[in-house]
């Protein structure tokens, strides 16, 4: 699975945003919600749009994490929660307590768990942190609601290409060369996809539209190329 928008506007509400490069406590350049690498030089300035891209790069270990150590199938808010909650505290969680009962079915268990990982040490003394109880409520909520990601029914590639275009769109420059080159990858893709989705006596491959969402794919890449 991928986190969903609801999961990044939860993350990116306790992150804080930067659109300027600044240095942090321990000297290291920053921008963004927090992100830092290589790519990150001194008077790099960039949108809203792109730092949410590069919290959902970021996110993407924790994400991956997720999918690892949990067996049973979540809902988008019960792993978007679980991605927030991992992004913050590590794997620990899922290593422990929570993961145990969550995969054993004990979906209740699992959310009363959330509220355990709220403490921190400070000069030695384990301490509650007021942010981190409101954030770890903040999780709870999420993963009992029915938060929906319509894009994340795409692949990897296709997730990639629409999030990048209406990026672009809402910045003003749908127009773009980056935009247009966008625009004919969606829309081969959304031919691959028509042609896969016909009868083996047309062409296709047997497994129609309901085969890995291609029906919903294709309607949001139609939406984007026509």
């Amino acid at each position: 699975m991928r986190i969903s928008q609801p999961g990044l506007n939860l993350i990116s509400s306790f992150e804080g945003l930067a659109l300027k490069t600044y240095r942090d406590p321990v000297g290291i350049l920053t921008i963004g919600f927090g992100h830092t690498g290589p790519d990150v030089r001194q008077g790099l300035v960039i949108t809203k749009a792109r730092a949410f891209e590069l919290l959902r790069e970021d996110t993407a270990g924790a994400g991956a994490q997720v999918d690892r150590l949990i067996r049973r199938p979540l809902t988008q808010g019960q792993f978007d929660a679980l991605v927030s909650l991992v992004f913050n505290a590590g794997a620990a969680p899922l290593t422990g307590t929570l993961g145990r009962k969550l995969n054993a079915g004990d979906i209740d268990g699992a959310l009363g768990e959330f509220g355990r990982w709220v403490k921190g040490t400070v000069n030695g003394v384990l301490v509650t942190f007021p942010g981190l109880v409101r954030r770890r409520a903040a999780e709870a909520a999420l993963f009992k609601s029915h938060a929906h990601d319509p894009l994340a029914v795409l692949n990897d590639n296709e997730h990639d290409w629409v999030t990048r275009f209406d990026a672009l769109v809402d910045a003003g420059k749908g127009s773009s060369g980056e935009a247009l080159e966008l625009t004919a990858k969606m829309r081969r893709q959304r031919k691959t996809i028509w042609r896969l989705a016909q009868p083996v006596a047309k062409g296709g491959d047997g497994k129609g539209w309901e085969f890995r969402h291609r029906a919903e794919r294709f309607r949001l890449l139609q939406a984007r190329t026509t």
